[in-house]
C-alpha cells in the first residue's frame, strides 16, 4: 500500500487492525498499527492527526510495558512519530529534540540499524528547516553510510535522494542533477511511487535551474502526476517545479 501510492486502503488497514488488536488485549501491535496510521497522516502533512497516533501508540507501548514487555524500539518509533509531527508544525527546535531523543534510543540497541539510518535522516531533514545544512549533510550521509552497509536499497534511495534535495538548497544545480538522478534510478528500481516522485520533481527542478527547461518538464510532469492522487503534500512544490519548466526560456 505504501509503496503503490494506496494511502486511503492503508490508512483503513492500520485503522481496523488497531481496533481488532485491542479487542485481542494485544497492545504491542495496536502501537504499531496506530504508529503507521500516523505514518499516512504525515504523508499527508496531517500535523494534529500524527500527534493524535503518537499518544495513542505511546498509550498502547505503556500498556505492553507494564504487562512485561521491553518497549525501547517503539519508545524511540513514537519519539520520532512526534517528531515528524513537530517538522510539519514548524516548530523545527522540538523536532531535532524529539528526533536526538529516538536515536539516543535506537543507538542503545544497536550502532548501527536501519532505526538508526531513519532517524538520522529525520533529523537531517529538520536540521535542514532549521538552516543547519552542514549538520544535515553530516547526518545524512552517515544514515547513507549505514544503508549502505547493512545494506538497505529503501534507505540508499532515500538519503541520496536528500542530498539531492540538499544540493537543491546550496543552488549546486550540478551536484543535485547528479544525485537526484542516481535516486530516482534507484527509487524506480524499488518501484516507490512517492520516491520517485520526489527524486523526479529533484530531477526537474536541478534541470531547469540550469535552463534545461525543455529536458526537466517530462522529469516535472511524472512527479505531479504521481502525487495528485496520493494527496501528497510535496503536490504544490511539484506543481511550482511544473510552471517553471513551462515558461519560455529567459522568463522567471
Amino acid at each position: 500500500m505504501d509503496f503503490t501510492g494506496r494511502w486511503d486502503e492503508w490508512l483503513a488497514l492500520e485503522t481496523d487492525a488497531e481496533a481488532k488488536a485491542l479487542a485481542a488485549a494485544d497492545d504491542w501491535r495496536a502501537g504499531w498499527r496506530a504508529n503507521y496510521a500516523g505514518w499516512v497522516y504525515m504523508l499527508r502533512g496531517e500535523a494534529e492527526l500524527v500527534l493524535v497516533c503518537a499518544e495513542r501508540a505511546e498509550r498502547h507501548w505503556s500498556a505492553a510495558e507494564h504487562s512485561g514487555l521491553t518497549v525501547t524500539r517503539e519508545k524511540s518509533v513514537a519519539a520520532r512519530l512526534r517528531g515528524l509531527a513537530f517538522k510539519i508544525q514548524g516548530q523545527y527546535e522540538s523536532a531535532i529534540a524529539a528526533y536526538r531523543t529516538a536515536l539516543d534510543l535506537d543507538r542503545s540497541l544497536a550502532p548501527e540499524s536501519v532505526d538508526v539510518a531513519i532517524c538520522l535522516n529525520s533529523l537531517a531533514n529538520a536540521e535542514i528547516s532549521y538552516g543547519d545544512l552542514d549538520a544535515a549533510e553530516r547526518d545524512y550521509r552517515e544514515a547513507l553510510l549505514i544503508a549502505k552497509n547493512i545494506p538497505n536499497p529503501e534507505g540508499i534511495a532515500t538519503y541520496t535522494g536528500n542530498l539531492a534535495a540538499l544540493a537543491l538548497d546550496r543552488n549546486d544545480w550540478p551536484t543535485a542533477e547528479s544525485l537526484a538522478r542516481e535516486a530516482l534510478s534507484l527509487s524506480e528500481a524499488l518501484g516507490r511511487r512517492e520516491l520517485i516522485a520526489a527524486n523526479s520533481r529533484r530531477t526537474a527542478h536541478a534541470l531547469v535551474r540550469q535552463g534545461k527547461g525543455e529536458e526537466a518538464l517530462p522529469y516535472a510532469e511524472k512527479a505531479v502526476e504521481i502525487y495528485t492522487p496520493l494527496g501528497s503534500k510535496d503536490l504544490k512544490h511539484a506543481l511550482e517545479t511544473l510552471a517553471e519548466c513551462r515558461q519560455p526560456a529567459g522568463e522567471g
